[in-house]
Order: C-alpha cells, then sequence, then structure tokens
C-alpha cells in the first residue's frame, strides 16, 4: 500500500509541481525561521565558554540614588562600599565579582606613542576569571594579592600580545601602557574571544582600583561609584532565592540611610541581552514568534489545499468510481500533505543551519558588538539542537494537518455526480 502511496504521490508532484514546490518552501522556510530564531537565542544565552555560567549569573546595573523626600538630586552609579553591604554576605551566591563601569569600554593601549590605538580595556578584581572562563596561554589570572594592593598588572589577548610583542612568550612580563601614563606589567596572555560574547570580551584586564569604584564618597552618603558587580548563584541554589537576597540586603541599606535611597536591579544574562535590558522575558517574546512563524504560513496554506483539492476532484470521483473508499482517499490525500512536511522539514533544517553558518556574525551580533565582522568559532551544538526541530517539526506537522483536514475531509466526501455536475 505504501509504495503505491509513493507512486501516486510522485506521479501527482510531477502533474503539480508549482503546488509541491510551494508547500515544501512554506514548511521549510518556516521550519528554518524558527530553527535560526532558537540558535539565535540558545546562542545568546546557552552556557558557552567563555560565558560558562550565564544559566546561573546575575549582572547589576548601574544603581539609583536620590534625595528620599522628593527624589531629587539623582543620579547613576554604585560605590564599591555599597556594593560590599549588598552582595558582600550572599548565602546564595557562589562567586562575586566587582568590575569597573567602563563608559564605552574604549582605551588607549601601547608600548610606545608611535603604536598608541584605542582597545577594550576592563577593570576587573581576581573573581572575574572565575566567572568567566578564558583559555590562558600563558600567565595566569589576577591573585587576591595583586587585587588587594592594586598592583600594575594587565591581562592581554594572544592578538594584543602578537601585534605588540611579536608572541605570546615574548609579552609575558613586558610593561603595556593602558591610558595615557599607566604602565602594567602583562601577567597572563588569552585566547581571544568573539566580541559576540559581548559580557566576556575585552583586549587587556587591568585591577580595578578602589578610587575609581568608590568615586565620589562625600556624595549622596557615599552611594554613588562606578562599580559593578557579576555574580553566579551557588549550584543547586534558585535564582528567585538569590534575588530575594538582594532585595532584602538593599532594604536593609536604605533603612540605615538618613536622606538617600539606593535603587538596584539585577538581571539573568537573557535579560541583559535583549530588549535593550528591560525586564522583559525574553522566552515569552520568543514563544510569541514562533507562534507566529508557524501558524500564519498554516492558515496560507489551508486557502492553497482547498484550491488544490477542489482542482482534484475529478480525480478523488474516478479513484471512487473504482471502489476506493473514503477512508482510503482521506488517508492518500494526508499521506502526501505528511511527505511535503517531512521534505520541507529537512529542506529548513539545512536553510538554517547553512545560513547560520555563512551569516552568524550578522545574525547574532547586536547593539553593543565590536569587529563583528572577525571570524570566530561557533559551537557545534549551538548548530543544531534536535529536540528544538523534532518539537517545531511536530508543531508544523500538526498545524499543516489541521489546516489540511477541511479540505480532505471535504474533498474525500464528493460524490461521483457532485463531480460530474462540477459541484
Amino acid at each position: 500500500m505504501l509504495r503505491q502511496y509513493f507512486k501516486q504521490i510522485i506521479q501527482l508532484w510531477k502533474s503539480n509541481p508549482l503546488f509541491s514546490v510551494i508547500s515544501v518552501l512554506a514548511t521549510a522556510f518556516t521550519i528554518a525561521f524558527v530553527m535560526i530564531l532558537c540558535m539565535v537565542y540558545a546562542f545568546r544565552t546557552a552556557d558557552t565558554p567563555p560565558e560558562a555560567n550565564r544559566s546561573r549569573t546575575l549582572y547589576s546595573d548601574r544603581g539609583y540614588s536620590y534625595l528620599t523626600k522628593d527624589r531629587s538630586n539623582a543620579n547613576s552609579g554604585m560605590s564599591k562600599s555599597v556594593a560590599n553591604a549588598i552582595f558582600g554576605n550572599l548565602q546564595n551566591a557562589e562567586t562575586v565579582s566587582y568590575i569597573q563601569w567602563k563608559g564605552e569600554g574604549m582605551g588607549f593601549v601601547s608600548t610606545a606613542p608611535s603604536n598608541r590605538e584605542k582597545k577594550m580595556v576592563s577593570p576587573v578584581d581576581d573573581h572575574f576569571f572565575k566567572i568567566f572562563s578564558y583559555e590562558f596561554l600563558a600567565g595566569q589570572p589576577f591573585t587576591a594579592g595583586q587585587v588587594a594592593t592594586e598592583s600594575k598588572v594587565a591581562i592581554v589577548t594572544d592578538r594584543i600580545a602578537r601585534q605588540y610583542f611579536g608572541s605570546v612568550e615574548n609579552a609575558m612580563g613586558k610593561d603595556i601602557t593602558v591610558g595615557m601614563s599607566n604602565n602594567c606589567r602583562i601577567v597572563g596572555v588569552v585566547k581571544a574571544v568573539s566580541s559576540l560574547y559581548n559580557k566576556a570580551y575585552s583586549d587587556v584586564w587591568t585591577v580595578a582600583d578602589n578610587a575609581s569604584l568608590d568615586w565620589g564618597p562625600q556624595y549622596s552618603e557615599g552611594l554613588r561609584g562606578m562599580c559593578g558587580v557579576v555574580l553566579t548563584a551557588k549550584k543547586g541554589s534558585s535564582m528567585k532565592a538569590l534575588r530575594k537576597e538582594i532585595d532584602q540586603n538593599i532594604e536593609s541599606l536604605n533603612a540605615g540611610k538618613r536622606e538617600y535611597t539606593f535603587e538596584q536591579r539585577m538581571l539573568s544574562h537573557a535579560e541583559s541581552s535583549f530588549y535593550n535590558k528591560k525586564t522583559t522575558n525574553p522566552i515569552r517574546i520568543f514563544v510569541v514568534l514562533v507562534l507566529i512563524l508557524l501558524i500564519v504560513p498554516a492558515i496560507n496554506m489551508s486557502g492553497l489545499l482547498s484550491a488544490q483539492m477542489k482542482k482534484r476532484i475529478p480525480e478523488i470521483a474516478i479513484r471512487k468510481a473504482y471502489g476506493a473508499s473514503n477512508s482510503e482517499v482521506t488517508s492518500q490525500l494526508l499521506f502526501e500533505n505528511l511527505m511535503l512536511t517531512v521534505i520541507g522539514g529537512i529542506v529548513g533544517l539545512l536553510l538554517a543551519v547553512t545560513a547560520v553558518l555563512l551569516f552568524k556574525n550578522i545574525l547574532l551580533a547586536d547593539l553593543t558588538t565590536v569587529n563583528a565582522n572577525t571570524s570566530f568559532h561557533l559551537p557545534s551544538k549551538l548548530f543544531f539542537d534536535p529536540v528544538i526541530f523534532v518539537l517545531a517539526f511536530l508543531f508544523c506537522f500538526v498545524i499543516n494537518l489541521l489546516s489540511a483536514i477541511v479540505p480532505v475531509w471535504s474533498a474525500s466526501r464528493t460524490t461521483i455526480m457532485q463531480a460530474i455536475k462540477g459541484e
């Protein structure tokens, strides 16, 4: 029976190539768009080195303080002392890193006035390298002692090492100027990462100094500064519990202030990567987009199938004249739709993988990305998630099936007399 079905399907596809191509492409593009959307979301949220702890990482915003009585004298920024009060003793946190807000992130780097160039410079502490997993080609991360004494040391990428010193080995122990006159000794060289990993990306890392983190202690009861916080939750602890603990510490901090109130928002990696850092749940937005991508083509396909079934009324009548039952006609027509969906799903998967391979820098970049055209390695696990593909395919199949049921059911119940009359 199946062999006969396949023969009939091939013959019908040959006689109706336009309909067959449209049906396959409709499913293919639907699957491709859904897969690309899921690939982009996975790239932005999956635990992938160097951002290997995304699923349990929280980022502070800049913080916000104001006079409690009338919300005047409002200023952004958080001091290191305030950060310590809020994040210094969290029971649900595994690692807390204090970093300096970089503004645009660019700073002059050089070994001589003649080779000064703007590079991405990140002032961080030693815990930063416990949250982000860089591949060290030489040296090691900052030590607690170097951070405590605010040592003039730096970690650079292999690209910087080769640009200024010729090789990774030659860079170790050498001085590099960060800013106009801040000479730092290179104590580590890491493999450069793509700027698409915008939380981990940098060219140079230096030790964040307390004077910058605690800028302006005389203002706003010591609330203002340039300190940012990145922290990971303990394995087994919930992000909800960690957020609650942070909120309680902020309430305690404000209870001890005479005139000012401090506000701080914590963002997950997904929240900080989408929609201009608003707290809109990106998963809900993606679900809505996926449903639109799946349902709209299905509605169009339903109309196309209805028109196609009307054209096939004479063929169906002839088959019924030779003894075919309504169920046999229905099963064949639905089987044809299934095969078109299967072929469309395979083509769609190939299109999605090809698009991501060829245009990954464009698809995965965002407004904070620099050097977006730089080639980088995309982990293979992000190319194809079998669970997502199967779910998208099944959803597409169910939608296609539902859109086909009415026209197929109507066509299969057309009598021979109705076909002769053209009804």
